[in-house]
């Protein structure tokens, strides 16, 4: 088989740099999002390690659902690798 061209849609891949990873929970949406102490145990867990309080852990959830609604979000897919080696989703909504 030989190769072939592709043909993108015209202006597809224009500036990819204005909106890659712009779905990302960062640091700005944290901020923003979550109270300074359930930031600060984010950023600690993050850089040593440590694990995060149930408390706090419940609001990064909550602060992250908020987000992703403003973001137009209705569904998310909890993608993990059971035991058997295979890979699986769960896909909910809101």
């Amino acid at each position: 088989m030989e190769p072939f061209p592709v043909e993108l849609a015209e202006g597809s891949m224009e500036n990819i740099a204005s909106y890659f990873a712009e779905n990302v929970f960062n640091d700005e949406a944290m901020k923003k999002h979550l109270s300074e102490n359930a930031y600060l145990s984010v950023k600690a867990a993050v850089q040593s390690g440590q694990k995060l309080t149930l408390e706090v852990a419940d609001e990064v959830a909550k602060g992250m659902k908020k987000w992703s609604e403003e973001k137009g979000c209705t569904h998310f897919a909890h993608w993990f690798q059971p035991l058997t080696g295979k890979t699986a989703e769960k896909h909910d909504s809101f």
